[in-house]
């Protein structure tokens, strides 16, 4: 949760303006020095922190979504950067639709609990869910959430472990700073995280990884 927090800056930027040539000029800030002033701001250290819960989807709520997903079309995930395959998996959207609306109204909860601690402003999710399947040699190397197009709005990211980490191997879901992959190996864990934390999904060795995925989205960080 945000407090307001005291904090030295060495430098505090002036007002712009615009003189009459179109070139910018700088203004001292009334009652503000520009060098070495104490300012109180809206502070959250724990902004970084990747939330892990196990046990959020019950077996039989896994086995349903992994049934959902594999009713709809599955389309190759590969993306490809500088000649070089980021993502290698396939991937299915599941769509709102009378049969999958428990699950939206249960990740909206989720959404919404994890943000009582994020404090961004959230509207909804602009993409409908995204169910993967990490094979053999398949991975998704080392990104962020946060993009352009329809990702410029992603603001806080969630997945859904679907299979049991005995059942494959390699396959960990891994923060930069935070490479603790076993805890989000359990069928049913829920991780969720800001969408501008770089991670990954490292390359699966044997077996296959099932996983839900989603994005909630809000107006852009300011």
């Amino acid at each position: 949760m945000s407090s307001l927090e005291t904090h030295h800056f060495v430098y505090v930027f002036p007002s712009t303006g615009g003189d009459s040539g179109g070139k910018s000029d700088l203004a001292g800030k009334h009652g503000t020095q520009p060098f070495h002033s104490e300012l109180e701001l809206d502070t959250n250290p724990g902004l970084h922190m990747v939330r892990c819960s196990a046990g959020v989807f019950t077996a039989d709520e896994c086995c349903r979504i992994v049934e959902i997903g594999n009713s709809r079309p599955q389309v190759s995930g590969g993306l490809d950067y500088h000649r070089e395959r980021v993502r290698d998996s396939q991937v299915a959207w599941i769509e709102p639709h009378p049969d999958t609306h428990w699950l939206y109204h249960k990740i909206a909860v989720l959404f919404s609990e994890v943000n009582a601690q994020c404090g961004f402003e959230l509207l909804g999710l602009i993409d409908p869910l995204q169910y993967a399947a990490y094979g053999a040699s398949q991975h998704f190397d080392w990104h962020i959430d946060l993009g352009s197009g329809g990702a410029c709005v992603r603001k806080l990211s969630l997945t859904v472990q679907l299979t049991d980490g005995s059942e494959y191997q390699g396959g960990d879901l891994e923060f930069l700073d935070n490479i603790e992959a076993g805890r989000q190996r359990a069928l049913g864990t829920v991780t969720i995280f800001p969408s501008f934390l770089a991670h990954r999904v490292s390359p699966v060795t044997s077996g296959i990884r099932h996983s839900l995925v989603a994005w909630a989205c809000g107006p852009s960080f300011r």
